[in-house]
């Protein structure tokens, strides 16, 4: 400390050498200080984040936690009831609608899953072959042809221990990349059948 050990006197511009003692018990001080301040700086690193700093977590097992959550991410969502008198939630991403469905659900406990759900109207090149290759290429959203011929795609996500907004927000990515490809996957296989269909006769 150059202050401590160097000053000068008013009027002057010479230094003032200070007493040995009290310069020795100057550095005393500082290096109380310093261990004090050192400790101090250890305890704060060591000590756990207040509630305000640490991420909030989303309960995603009844539909109210998950339309709320789709909502604060820019997605509508509109709970509906089955014939059977069981919630859905209905959605859109990149124009295209979709589903949330609820599963293992209990009245104590709400819901242990739920899952994505997207459809296509039944067409020709909607065969358990196709299905087959777009699921062994991806791993995320699946694929599957139904027993009148639509195609279904769905993504499956636990809700125990519950999520991070973070977490949702990657969810509903992978969601939307994953539509965006499929439709382009399947306008390429139309194209393809198309091909190999003779033309009708003039």
């Amino acid at each position: 400390m150059s202050l401590a050990c160097s000053s000068t006197s008013p009027g002057t511009n010479s230094p003032i050498a200070l007493p040995r003692i009290a310069w020795q018990g100057m550095r005393g001080f500082e290096g109380t200080f310093m261990r004090s301040a050192w400790f101090a700086s250890l305890m704060l690193l060591a000590a756990p984040l207040p509630a305000a700093a640490q991420e909030a977590l989303l309960d995603l097992s009844t539909p109210h936690g998950v339309a709320k959550a789709l909502q604060d991410a820019g997605y509508k969502a509109e709970i509906a009831k089955t014939k059977d008198g069981d919630s859905y939630i209905n959605s859109a991403a990149n124009g295209a609608p979709f589903t949330v469905n609820f599963y293992n659900c209990e009245p104590a406990d709400g819901c242990g899953s739920i899952q994505f759900y997207g459809w296509y109207k039944k067409k020709p090149e909607f065969t358990a072959d196709l299905a087959n290759r777009w699921n062994s290429r991806k791993r995320f959203v699946r694929v599957e042809i139904d027993d009148v011929g639509d195609l279904g795609m769905h993504l499956d996500i636990a809700t125990v221990g519950k999520l991070t907004k973070a977490n949702f927000a990657d969810l509903i990515d992978w969601w939307n990349v994953m539509t965006e490809n499929l439709s382009e996957f399947l306008d390429k296989e139309e194209a393809e059948r198309a091909k190999k269909t003779p033309a009708a006769a003039q």
